[in-house]
């Protein structure tokens, strides 16, 4: 079985109550993520943020980030697009396509939300819904739009997937012939709150592997938002899959409010007690089929 692959989600765009560990500057969130390399993280998933924390969707700053971490360490980058409020395809490609031609600062992979969906979070103790009017778009232009900029890049399409619906797009691009090489594809469990997810359970797990597309070459990971990845963990080192984890995602209040660093080491000791072996940066590139960097033109 191939190494385990630990993606760290370091802040998404997380605040910091109620766990004050999240990283929010360029410099912030370069030394957290050197913190989680040392302890056995192999890839990165960062939003650029502002000093107070609200998002930042400029490509400037989402390369000062990623300089700021190859400088420090080996991670791959799987960094997010500038997903802000109405922007289009072009205005959320810009941290790619910007970057392209700066090897210090280009991302490994391109990452893409496969489908679309309510994101209204759910309150379990009142009943009700936090907001109402909440909607994710990506259709199937946009989709095309992402491959081709992965192709025309040589960028590893990451691939999230948030129920069964997501996976079924993702084989129909796979049949497509839209990705050349290796994929990414990512299940994103949802907690309570998170109703637009399959839950963070064995049995949200198995729907999702029930239907991975298993004859296209392909790694697929595990991450939970809004719920504790560790919950299904042991499940996901059986199984071949790979594990991303982070404060972004959730506090993990139940474990004392713990660094990104010391959540990637819960992780490392799990799958050494199930004797599987933590990847390497190196070992992360082979087994996600990152290609070497080739300079545009």
């Amino acid at each position: 079985m191939n190494e385990l692959v630990i993606v760290v989600n370091p802040n998404e765009n997380t605040m910091r109550e109620p766990n004050p560990h999240v990283p929010w500057t360029p410099e912030e969130i370069a030394e957290d993520v050197a913190a989680c390399a040392a302890a056995g993280a192999s890839v990165v998933h960062f939003h650029a943020r502002t000093a107070d924390g609200a998002p930042d969707h400029t490509a400037q700053r989402y390369a000062e980030t990623s300089r700021l971490i190859r400088q420090r360490c080996a991670v791959l980058l799987a960094p997010s697009l500038a997903n802000g409020p109405g922007f289009d395809i072009d205005r959320r490609l810009a941290p790619v396509v910007d970057t392209a031609a700066d090897p210090a600062a280009r991302p490994d992979f391109l990452g893409m939300d496969m489908g679309g969906a309510i994101m209204d979070l759910w309150d379990p103790s009142a009943s009700r819904f936090v907001t109402t009017d909440r909607v994710f778009v990506n259709d199937t232009d946009t989709h095309r739009r992402l491959f081709a900029c992965a192709r025309e890049h040589g960028l590893v399409p990451w691939m999230a997937s948030f129920n069964v619906s997501w996976t079924r797009t993702i084989t129909a691009h796979l049949d497509a012939g839209e990705v050349l090489g290796r994929a990414v594809l990512q299940f994103v469990l949802g907690g309570p709150e998170f109703v637009a997810a399959h839950p963070a359970t064995a049995a949200g797990l198995d729907a999702h592997l029930a239907f991975l597309p298993r004859e296209h070459d392909l790694a697929w990971v595990v991450s939970a938002h809004r719920a504790d990845v560790l919950d299904v963990a042991d499940e996901v080192v059986r199984r071949g899959g790979h594990i991303a984890i982070g404060v972004g995602d959730h506090p993990h209040v139940e474990r004392g409010l713990p660094t990104n660093a010391e959540l990637v080491g819960h992780v490392v000791d799990m799958a050494r007690k199930a004797g599987r072996e933590i990847a390497s940066p190196d070992a992360a590139r082979r087994i996600l089929g990152v290609r070497p960097t080739v300079p545009a033109g």
